[in-house]
């Protein structure tokens, strides 16, 4: 069996218009709900092996928060310029070749991406995956991340800031 972490970066700043899209940081509220989530994910639920993520920024710090939570080796974590701006055919090319020796992996980037991704892969009706939104995949029948598709996977749990506090 494979288990799929989807993960949306937390809420970040767009009021210094220095920075472009990718280099945006976290905002306040994303400073808090970031290391929260984390903590709450690695206390309630198996943690993943790999950890893969979007270098933009917001999704990076928020990474780091889970990379901390869940007590990552280094070379369990993967940035990758894939994820960010990613339609889903391409967040589908990186869960697909995730590495088969990790059953769980946990991805870490952007709307709307990982919503298409989370609609697709449960063939659920899935409409909208918040700021620092998490969601539990799971695909029973796999024993390889490319047999992962269409409609194999189940929601397991959908996880997000606002229903912690």
């Amino acid at each position: 069996m494979k288990t799929l972490y989807v993960v949306r970066h937390a809420k970040s700043a767009w009021d210094d218009l220095r920075l472009t899209d990718k280099e945006r940081t976290l905002n306040e509220r994303g400073r808090h709900d970031a290391p929260m989530m984390a903590k709450y994910v690695a206390k309630h639920h198996p943690h993943p092996h790999v950890l893969i993520s979007s270098t933009a920024t917001r999704a990076w710090s928020t990474a780091e928060e889970f990379i901390d939570a869940f007590d990552l080796s280094k070379n369990h974590v993967i940035r990758t310029d894939a994820i960010y701006e990613a339609p889903l055919t391409s967040l589908l090319g990186v869960v697909t070749t995730i590495d088969d020796e990790f059953d769980k992996a946990m991805l870490v980037g952007h709307n709307p991406g990982v919503t298409e991704l989370i609609r697709y892969l449960s063939g659920d009706s899935f409409t909208h995956m918040p700021t620092c939104g998490v969601v539990l995949l799971t695909f029973s029948h796999a024993t390889s991340w490319q047999e992962i598709g269409k409609g194999t996977g189940s929601i397991k749990a959908f996880l997000y800031p606002k229903m912690l506090v």
